[in-house]
């Protein structure tokens, strides 16, 4: 019998020191932002777009396509119906779809950056520039921007990844760009952006545009197509405003996303902690000055070590700087003013774009190490800013978690897990959960009527009242603006049966109020108050119900034959609440 050598079993290649250096360099900033993006709560828009995501469904192409104050973004809307279905108004699995784009999106860079430099240490510092810029670990944190720009963000890395296949190797790589591409166009017009990036990705990697003619030319029919839907759908992107438009105004706005938002976020700050709303505090003047002189040594340094490539790189990156300011100077500046130039979500796609022209201003594509120096550099450099971004998004991060809409919502569902029975009268909210100019999206039931078992505005023995924490009080009364005049039916009132009886009022009322009705009867039975269905329950009681318009007296009567009301008192005003 022969015996057959069995293989030697092969042996599990260990990853390189550069990967795992990559690896830790892409984990730590996730795991701040997942942290941070799991202990956040939806706000503002947020609550828009999920009331009408439960309002209209997936499938609704009025939804998807509607003009969103300026935005085109179906992708975005499709995700927040389906999420709404599953679990409505759990930002957990709202968050989770972005998590797993955003951890999509650092593989991808790293092997575009592998693919354009091959595996050295250098490309560390791009990849950790990436990883780790405030500007998109910071506002993405805003579920409804984060929706936005987390799949743009995506489909640049996993664009650029296909085109440079596709001019290596040809094949069917093309079409990755345009799905790359077209997925992004779904969830933001900033992804409009692509195909510049590709186009200048070819000349930086020295390629020519004679070869691909027909594959440039299906990306420009892609882009006009794109841009006559969105310029037929969309009416809104010019905002209105006082402010003035003028070389000043623009240049003051120009400085503020330079030197207080795009350079900070680049470094892992502004360590000066969040602004106003959304936007960031203005560093100090020294620190801005540092950051420019530490910006201009970095371009001069680049130039002397890639020449013309490392100008085309900077060019690049300057061009599309300057397409976010005049989008922002165009749609927002005289509405907002210059200050809009402090907010990073303005400028937060270009951390991608920074990251990979200065990795070609620095490297010449596809060649060998630069040496001993290069590692030691690389991590010195790498640790600087992980730890920079540590602490700035320390700092940042807790403005746009928005703990106070999280706890409101927080003491409703608790609420209402306690006392399923619970009536809600509909009020607006505080401004810092979703503001006044949203009009009528601004009110509780809208915010939170999509948790399990709430009720608003529904006729009740016992309404209660949220206050700004979300906590509900017992109404007990209210503070009457108008009266029911006193009935003719002796220790009756007005006696209510099944013919209309109408209760004139002693001050005509308009506007939204509060109904509180007196009345006693001796037997239950189901009657109307102002056309909606009330349930008079047998002896002595109070029912509450909201009313709205114009009324100079109020009617009552019963659906069926029964017992008859007496209404002892009706008033109209607003809720008075129990001590809390």
């Amino acid at each position: 019998m022969v015996e057959v050598e069995k293989p030697a079993p092969r042996a599990i290649r260990r990853p390189s020191t550069l990967v795992l250096a990559a690896f830790a360099a892409g984990v730590i900033p996730f795991a701040l932002y997942t942290w941070a993006a799991l202990h956040g709560s939806l706000a503002q828009d947020d609550f828009v777009v999920t009331h009408q995501a439960a309002a209209a469904g997936p499938f609704d192409l009025g939804y998807l396509f509607q003009d969103y104050h300026g935005h085109l973004q179906p992708g975005g809307f499709f995700l927040a119906a389906v999420l709404t279905w599953w679990a409505p108004l759990n930002f957990g699995v709202l968050v989770l779809p972005l998590l797993l784009m955003r951890a999509a999106a650092t593989v991808l860079f790293w092997c575009l950056l592998v693919r354009c430099f091959g595996r050295r240490w250098a490309i560390l510092v791009p990849f950790t520039v990436f990883t780790a810029s405030t500007l998109l670990l910071v506002p993405t944190l805003w579920w409804s921007y984060g929706v936005q720009l987390v799949p743009v963000v995506l489909a640049a890395a996993g664009a650029l990844h296909a085109h440079v296949r596709y001019l290596e190797a040809g094949g069917r790589w093309w079409l990755g760009a345009f799905a790359w591409t077209l997925f992004g166009l779904a969830f933001y017009e900033k992804a409009a952006v692509i195909p510049v990036l590709l186009a200048g990705v070819t000349v930086l990697l020295g390629r020519s545009f004679r070869q691909h003619v027909r594959y440039w030319a299906a990306h420009a029919v892609l882009l006009a197509a794109f841009a006559a839907v969105f310029f037929v759908v969309t009416s809104s992107q010019v905002g209105p405003g006082e402010q003035p438009m003028s070389a000043g105004t623009v240049a003051d706005l120009t400085g503020r996303m330079l030197g207080d938002t795009l350079l900070p976020g680049l470094a892992g700050g502004p360590w000066s902690g969040p602004g106003a709303g959304a936007t960031w505090a203005p560093s100090p003047f020294a620190v801005v000055a540092v950051l420019l002189v530490a910006a201009l040594a970095v371009i001069i340094a680049g130039a002397r070590a890639g020449g013309r490539r490392a100008w085309a790189a900077w060019a690049l990156l300057g061009a599309v700087f300057a397409v976010d300011v005049a989008l922002l100077a165009l749609t927002r500046l005289r509405e907002v003013g210059p200050s809009a130039g402090d907010d990073p979500r303005y400028v937060a796609d270009l951390a991608l774009v920074a990251a990979l022209c200065g990795a070609f201003a620095f490297l010449p594509p596809g060649a060998p190490s630069g040496g001993k120096r290069e590692r030691p550099i690389a991590l010195i450099l790498c640790v600087l800013l992980l730890a920079s971004s540590a602490v700035g998004f320390s700092r940042l991060s807790p403005a746009v978690r928005f703990e106070h809409s999280a706890q409101y919502v927080g003491n409703v569902r608790a609420a209402v897990a306690e006392d399923p029975d619970l009536v809600f009268f509909d009020t607006f909210v505080p401004s810092d959960v979703v503001h006044e100019w949203f009009g009528a999206d601004s009110r509780a039931s809208r915010v939170v009527g999509l948790l399990p078992g709430t009720h608003f505005d529904q006729p009740t023995s016992r309404m209660h009242l949220l206050d700004a924490t979300g906590t509900p009080h017992r109404i007990t009364g209210v503070d009457p603006v108008s009266r029911g005049l006193p009935g003719p039916v002796p220790n009756c009132g007005n006696a209510i049966g099944e013919t209309l009886v109408r209760i004139p009022l002693d001050t005509p009322v308009l506007g939204r109020h509060l109904l509180k009705l007196d009345y006693y009867t001796s037997d239950g039975g189901e009657g109307l108050v102002e056309r909606t269905p009330v349930w008079f329950q047998a002896g002595l009681h109070t029912v509450y119900l909201p009313v709205d318009g114009l009324f100079d007296h109020i009617g009552v009567q019963l659906s069926s034959p029964g017992a008859p009301v007496c209404v002892a008192k009706l008033e109209i005003g607003t809720p008075v609440v129990s001590g809390k």
